[in-house]
């Protein structure tokens, strides 16, 4: 196992330039990477250009769009970051992740400046002990080696939504550890996969976008997703996902899929 699911070639409050690990492969083909990691890495990358730009530390990741306009290799890939907003009260970044000359992913990610509402919000309650439930280890993928699971809920490859804690076990980078919107991101677009409907060795659902909102900053190592997927008739469907942490419910989860036969050898 890798010690981080990218290395750094080159890295700058704009840019960055990575060497994409065997923690980052998916499970459609050893040499495509699973959607989380590269929308981590988008993530912090817009943290990156935020702070460079304004130079506040109280504005904070709590939503991302992020859009698939292409797969993204399990080679070197670029972060391109642009500061869209930056007001009083919020921020908006949008990143480029790309690889050759192939732009793969799209995302803008919302910032949103700390306050003290306690007054108006209820308190965070003690967090909830770690479910006592076997790991399941039915994933044979780098990505999904490279997490602890817990299943409260359903199981990887059967059919019908699921319940699950999911802790990643390596950092972003050398030096840059998983925190916040980025954790909750490299956990949240594998919704479409621990709920799926549809046999894996029959179809493919891949997922076209991820959508993630959070009502307040993410906190811990542990994951929780309450994920169920809907098909449509027509070649596509809709993954929707509660997230949470182990103050409780922190935020929600979307994701469109595509609907596909797979293609049969011979």
């Amino acid at each position: 196992m890798s010690a981080a699911y990218f290395s750094v070639v080159e890295e700058t409050p704009l840019t960055g330039r990575y060497l994409s690990n065997p923690p980052t492969v998916g499970p459609w083909a050893d040499h495509l990477q699973h959607g989380g990691p590269p929308n981590a890495l988008a993530v912090a990358a817009a943290e990156r250009a935020v702070r460079a730009e304004t130079g506040r530390e109280d504005l904070v990741a709590l939503r991302v769009a992020a859009e698939f306009i292409g797969a993204v290799p399990v080679d070197e890939v670029r972060t391109t970051a642009r500061v869209i907003r930056a007001a009083r009260s919020a921020a908006l970044a949008e990143v480029v992740v790309s690889a050759g000359e192939r732009e793969c992913v799209h995302a803008r990610v919302w910032f949103v400046r700390t306050a003290d509402t306690s007054r108006v919000a209820p308190p965070l309650g003690e967090p909830v002990d770690l479910p006592d439930v076997a790991v399941n280890r039915d994933w044979d993928f780098g990505w999904a080696r490279s997490l602890e699971w817990r299943f409260v809920r359903g199981l990887p490859g059967a059919p019908g939504g699921s319940e699950a804690w999911a802790r990643p076990t390596l950092p972003l980078t050398d030096g840059h550890e998983l925190f916040g919107l980025a954790r909750v991101v490299m956990v949240a677009d594998s919704a479409s996969g621990i709920s799926a409907e549809l046999d894996w060795q029959e179809w493919s659902f891949v997922n076209v976008d991820l959508d993630v909102h959070l009502a307040r900053p993410f906190r811990g190592e542990w994951v929780v997703m309450d994920a169920e997927t809907h098909l449509g008739e027509d070649g596509s469907g809709l993954t929707r996902s509660t997230l949470s942490d182990r103050h409780g419910i922190v935020g929600a989860g979307l994701q469109t899929l595509v609907l596909a036969p797979l293609r049969r050898a011979g």
